[in-house]
């Protein structure tokens, strides 16, 4: 009776199009970057697994390795099933291997991008998420690594909604299988039924193998969990898990985000919500989220109370849950969430992580409606927001200066300078951060009533000669993702000068500075001191001009500094009354190169190239000699070099050349070979 089967079988299989290569549906594919490197698969091995008239296959497996582009390997199962008169299954399956140029620790993931399974001739639903996770559940589709330990895997989208197996071994692995099986496809079919199944796999790729995270980096998170993880609530009624990939998509707005609900349920519930970041990052990266409450959610503590975030890495729990109540621990934010607005939280975990999990939970006959809206969730590093002296103001003048341009200080507190770490200033807006009028100084510091700052970080405003004195007040920077940080800076204003000074300028003159200033008024002034820094804090005096003591009309200087330092040379005027009384202009700023007599490049040099000597003349040297490390004469020759030695003849090494000046004297230079 079977071997009729199989002959009828057999027959009918003859006269069905080639199962293994029905179902290629074109895809093209653009991968989203990331903000940090990655690694991909180097080679793969596809295993099919054919059992008589029920093909298996693994078309073009190389198209999965390498960097994701339109390629891409097809894994195909197929299958015949009687269940009529005797039941009687032939089925096969496929494999493909992905190996990674190197291994990957125990708990890191690895993501696999797959499309959609599509499917022929059987009766299963693959048309929705729900058909892909039954896959997972009753093994249609299984993943196994190499290192002995136990495989975790589920499915994950990116920003772009591209679909992914994200993958985990409780052991470091260098290669994962995606095996493919019909036979478990067929459970419940009865009757008669032929058909196949087919899934493509684009590339697999891991972001923990190849650099390490940096201080300012700013990560979004990659991947969002497509699976709600529940208990006490029937997903199918509730819908717990709406649109998650609108968590990670960069997009803030009213009505784009992932929402997260029990629904109204008369038992205990929980659901809760995966988001993967592609590497582990510091425990001092805030994660900041912006959140909203669904529509109809009554604002409750308790309810506020059951809605917690909690930091992964990898399966290990960071710390204790940080309640939505907690992180709305201010006021505002409490008032505007309860009005349906956006508003931004944010904790900081205080161990490195690498996932959040976003939990919902509702307590027995509660009757409370719980979930959250999530536009957007990312993890972001604190702000480094470091002030200075802004600058030193004649009291009685305007004042019209950036605080961006502040720099380092030791009087009357010791300052670095202006710095905002990560970003550009930008990116930043600026406050007055609890700032009174002189006569009410507070902690945070005083400004004349006059001054107040701008958004961009510009402080302005009318003095008076009286407000002479030195300030030191608070900033508060905000970045353009909410964080805030404040910092102090320091104004001085001086009494009015003895000379009004209306220009002062440096300019380059081939290897010397020409300092140029005018005056409008003097008086009692004595003379003009010209200093010289490279530092900003130490400096050098470089030159005296008197000055013409008493004057109502503009009087010109100028100084010539004959050597100036190689690289940047920073001038100011220090400008002294009779009465030893002083003050400095601002600063002005030159850069030289300061010629040397010898000079080599390209400094390493490489096989193919030519070692260039340069000198300033040519005719006045003797002899040029290169040494090896061990002092012996490798090479010599009185002739000029300006076209450059070979060194193709040299080992890798360090080497020494001796130009021989026909007054005797010697330049000695190094270069290393590579």
């Amino acid at each position: 009776m079977e071997n009729s089967i199989k002959i009828f079988l057999s027959g009918l299989a003859i006269c069905k199009t080639n199962l293994k290569t029905t179902f290629v549906v074109l895809f093209l594919f653009f991968f989203a970057q990331i903000s940090f490197g990655q690694e991909y698969v180097s080679t793969t091995v596809a295993s099919p697994s054919e059992f008589g008239l029920t093909p298996a296959g693994v078309d073009n497996p190389s198209g999965a390795a390498g960097i994701p582009d339109e390629g891409f390997a097809t894994l195909s199962a197929s299958g015949i099933v009687v269940k009529a008169v005797v039941n009687l299954t032939y089925s096969s399956s496929a494999s493909l291997t992905l190996n990674f140029p190197s291994s990957i620790a125990a708990r890191k993931k690895a993501y696999i991008r797959i499309s959609d399974p599509t499917s022929e001739g059987v009766s299963l639903d693959l048309s929705s998420l729900v058909g892909v996770l039954g896959l997972f559940t009753n093994n249609t589709i299984t993943v196994t690594t190499n290192g002995g330990g136990t495989a975790q895997y589920d499915l994950v989208r990116d920003p772009s909604g591209n679909l992914f197996i994200a993958v985990s071994s409780s052991a470091s692995f260098t290669n994962a299988k995606v095996t493919l099986n019909f036979a478990n496809s067929v459970n419940g079919l009865v009757g008669f039924d032929i058909g196949s199944i087919s899934l493509k796999v684009h590339h697999a790729v891991t972001y923990e193998n190849t650099t390490t995270f940096t201080p300012c980096e700013a990560v979004q998170f990659v991947f969002a969990g497509v699976d709600p993880h529940s208990s006490g609530v029937d997903l199918a009624l509730t819908l717990a898990l709406q649109n998650p990939v609108r968590s990670v998509d960069g997009i803030v707005s009213a009505t784009n985000y992932a929402l997260l609900q029990n629904g109204t349920v008369a038992v205990a519930s929980t659901v809760s919500q995966d988001i993967y970041l592609g590497k582990t990052v510091p425990g001092t990266n805030e994660v900041r989220a912006v959140v909203s409450q669904p529509e109809g959610v009554i604002l409750d503590l308790d309810v506020l109370s059951n809605i917690t975030f909690q930091a992964f890495a990898g399966n290990t729990a960071i710390g204790t849950p940080k309640t939505l109540e907690s992180a709305l621990i201010d006021l505002s934010l409490l008032t505007s969430f309860s009005a349906g607005n956006l508003v931004n939280i944010s904790f900081v975990p205080g161990t490195a992580y690498d996932r959040i999990v976003i939990k919902s939970n509702t307590l027995a006959n509660a009757n409370l409606f719980t979930g959250l809206r999530i536009h957007e969730i990312g993890s972001r590093p604190p702000i480094i927001f470091t002030g200075g002296l802004v600058t030193t103001v004649t009291a009685g003048s305007t004042v019209s200066k950036t605080i961006t341009t502040a720099t380092s200080t030791t009087t009357p507190v010791t300052l670095p300078g202006f710095s905002v770490g990560c970003g550009t200033p930008s990116s930043f807006t600026y406050a007055l951060s609890n700032v009174t009028p002189v006569g009410g100084r507070i902690a945070a510091g005083s400004l004349p009533s006059t001054l107040s700052l701008t958004p961009a970080g510009v402080l302005q405003g009318p003095t008076t000669t009286a407000q002479q004195g030195t300030y030191t007040f608070d900033v508060e920077a905000t970045s353009n993702l909410g964080q805030k940080k404040v910092a102090q800076f320091v104004l001085t204003l001086e009494a009015p000068l003895p000379v009004t000074l209306i220009s002062f300028t440096a300019k380059k003159e081939g290897q010397t500075a020409t300092l140029s200033w005018s005056t409008s008024s003097e008086t009692n002034s004595d003379r003009f001191e010209v200093e010289r820094s490279q530092n900003r804090k130490t400096w050098l005096k470089v030159g005296d001009v008197l000055s013409n003591g008493e004057s109502l009309s503009v009087k010109p200087y100028s100084f010539v500094d004959k050597n100036p330092i190689n690289g940047e040379n920073l001038y100011r005027l220090k400008m002294i009354d009779n009465d030893g009384s002083f003050a400095y202009s601002r600063i002005e700023s030159l850069s030289f190169t300061v010629d040397q007599s010898v000079s080599l490049y390209p400094n390493p040099v490489a096989n193919s190239q030519q070692l260039k000597i340069e000198v300033a003349d040519w005719n006045t040297v003797k002899m040029v000699k290169v040494f090896d490390s061990r002092g012996k004469v490798i090479f010599e020759s009185s002739n000029s070099l300006e076209t450059g030695i070979k060194t193709d003849y040299l080992s890798s090494g360090l080497y020494i050349v001796q130009v021989i000046q026909k007054d005797g004297k010697a330049d000695t230079r190094k270069f290393i070979k590579l």
